[in-house]
């Protein structure tokens, strides 16, 4: 039995749209934060000592994709761009590696902690915004997040901020991007070490009879 020609043409095309359907993807490239410097602190336990969280990120984070913001109201999440560890856990991770050079101390903990320790400080972090826009006139990242220094046992709040962070994003590709994310995260670091450091630096006041 003879095929018309239009027959073969349209087998022709479903069989090009199949094929094309089924072409593998290629594998999304994947991307961590990184700490503002080489970690080299020493083996030995020093310095102030600080418990870092609870750290709580935006709902619109907790997901594989890095996300970038199209408009106020609009985010593009990238399919082939992913973090290669969830952002609170990156984010944290970073934070405690900056924390400790920034304050010369290899005791600076993630919290709440496995093992019950003193404390000098506690830090709970609340980020309000970790985005920013690429591809267009104005690439930046904007690191919003609302802060507190509290003593030791968490019961005295010392000091109380918000903080916005913008930072240029040097390049147009999303490595560029995450590069601009990292040292909004270590400006961060250095604003509330410097509040740490003041505190530290403040007459302790004797306690009533």
């Amino acid at each position: 039995m003879k095929i018309p020609p239009f027959f073969r043409l349209l087998i022709l095309l479903l069989g090009g749209l199949l094929v094309g359907g089924c072409a593998p993807q290629p594998p999304p490239d994947f991307y961590l934060l990184n700490t503002a410097a080489p970690a080299s602190l020493p083996g030995f336990e020093q310095g102030v000592r600080v418990g870092v969280g609870p750290v709580e990120t935006p709902p619109y984070l907790d997901r594989n994709q890095i996300v970038s913001r199209e408009t106020g109201t609009r985010l593009r999440l990238s399919e082939q761009s992913q973090w290669a560890e969830p952002v609170k856990a990156g984010f944290t991770r970073v934070l405690l590696v900056n924390l400790g050079l920034e304050l010369d101390s290899n005791r600076i903990y993630a919290l709440p902690m496995r093992q019950r320790r003193v404390l000098d400080y506690q830090i709970p972090i609340d980020v309000l915004r970790f985005d920013g826009t690429l591809g267009s006139e104005k690439n930046e990242v904007v690191l919003g997040a609302r802060w507190s220094v509290l003593s030791g046992d968490g019961k005295q709040v010392l000091v109380s901020k918000v903080s916005r962070i913008e930072e240029p994003v040097k390049g147009s590709d999303v490595g560029a991007f995450v590069d601009a994310q990292s040292r909004a995260l270590a400006k961060l670091s250095t604003e509330i070490a410097g509040v740490i450091k003041e505190a530290a630096a403040r007459p302790v006041m004797p306690m009533p009879p």
